[in-house]
């Protein structure tokens, strides 16, 4: 479902005044609307609440039951075929105010009309003690559109189209971010896991040269053993971004193969063990040692790990573990020059990078800030 949510002038008929976009609703959650319409004013501001469960009276809504355009899907042909009736009766009428929220402290019936959100109004959006893992990512581009995605875990969901589940974006801006869904773009996307060998592709569009910024904007029922990744599939680089933006110098145009969400799921072991492990991967792993003709230094004001190496040392990769010996990065390009930038984005701390040669192995100890 789709509502026109108005964040503009209130209470004008100027199509100047008009700024707003689309708020988007299914069985997985529900996104903020972003103004991206180049019909009227696409500005790429943002609206600040998300539908709940429940519609409010007089609030309008579009309801898309059946989609035979997305690419490369193959839904049900009896449902293409024969589609059905949408039945509205008096039983689906539930008395909520406004302001109620759920057991999670979430605002169920949300009016979308009007600049501003009745007061209480949270900007998280469940069904009633929703418990299902889901998260919003953010998009910040290069002239300051902005695009909030929504992916959740659905035991009825697939990484395939899903009616009721997945919903396609309603307005592309000439900046914009969105899910990638059987070769089609999508705001709202249910997944059956969040598992290590799961992948979720998304796209950019950028129009003009700069930094892309796009990070988590909420987390909702993620356990905290659960990393989340955007990679790279140019470079084969995963950065975290559980608590820290994924930010890249970008050209214009649109990256529909390039990047990716991932997961990874740390073991949670008793005080015991993990220090019993913890002692051997620094005495087997996380062993500070120097190769001649080697430095390794954190220039921390543009994020970046820079090796510097002479002629005669080949290097063929670099590793970067965290105080847990867990590895954060690893990089296997063509490392040709005397000097190495490598991009960091992982969260202020103690780290070790582990460098192999032709010739063995050394390692540094690094600060991150």
């Amino acid at each position: 479902m789709y509502f026109w949510d108005h964040f503009g002038e209130a209470n004008s008929h100027n199509l100047g005044a008009y700024v707003g976009g689309y708020a988007t609703y299914t069985l997985m959650g529900g996104a903020k609307a972003y103004a991206n319409d180049e019909r009227i004013n696409n500005t790429g501001a943002v609206g600040n609440k998300r539908p709940g469960r429940y519609i409010p009276v007089n609030q309008g809504f579009f309801v898309i039951a059946v989609n035979d355009t997305l690419t490369g899907s193959t839904p049900d042909p009896i449902i293409l075929n024969y589609g059905g009736d949408i039945v509205f009766k008096n039983s689906q009428r539930v008395f909520k105010k406004e302001i109620e929220v759920d057991g999670l402290g979430t605002p169920i019936s949300v009016f979308m009309k009007g600049p501003k959100s009745k007061k209480g109004v949270a900007e998280t959006d469940s069904i009633i003690n929703d418990v299902r893992p889901k998260f919003w990512l953010q998009l910040n581009s290069p002239n300051g559109y902005h695009r909030q995605l929504l992916i959740g875990v659905d035991k009825n969901a697939t990484n395939n189209f899903d009616l009721g589940y997945d919903a396609q974006i309603a307005d592309i801006g000439a900046e914009d971010m969105y899910w990638i869904v059987d070769g089609s773009k999508f705001v709202i996307q249910a997944v059956n896991n969040f598992d290590d060998n799961q992948e979720l592709p998304i796209g950019l569009k950028i129009s003009e040269e700069g930094r892309v910024s796009i990070k988590i904007e909420t987390l909702e029922n993620i356990d905290a053993t659960v990393q989340i990744f955007l990679k790279d599939n140019l470079t084969g680089i995963e950065h975290q971004i559980n608590d820290k933006a994924f930010e890249i110098n970008l050209p214009a145009g649109e990256y529909n193969n390039r990047f990716s969400v991932t997961f990874k799921t740390i073991k949670i072991v008793e005080d015991e063990v993990a220090e019993e492990i913890i002692a051997e991967v620094i005495e087997e792993v996380i062993e500070e040692t120097t190769i001649k003709g080697v430095q390794v230094f954190m220039n921390n004001k543009h994020s970046e790990l820079t090796i510097r190496k002479d002629s005669e040392t080949n290097i063929e990769s670099v590793e970067l573990y965290n105080y847990l010996g867990q590895i954060m990065a690893r990089w296997n390009n063509d490392f040709t020059g005397n000097e190495i930038s490598l991009p960091v984005n992982v969260v202020a701390g103690v780290y070790l990078v582990q460098i192999i040669t032709t010739t063995g192995k050394t390692s540094k100890k690094i600060i991150i800030d």
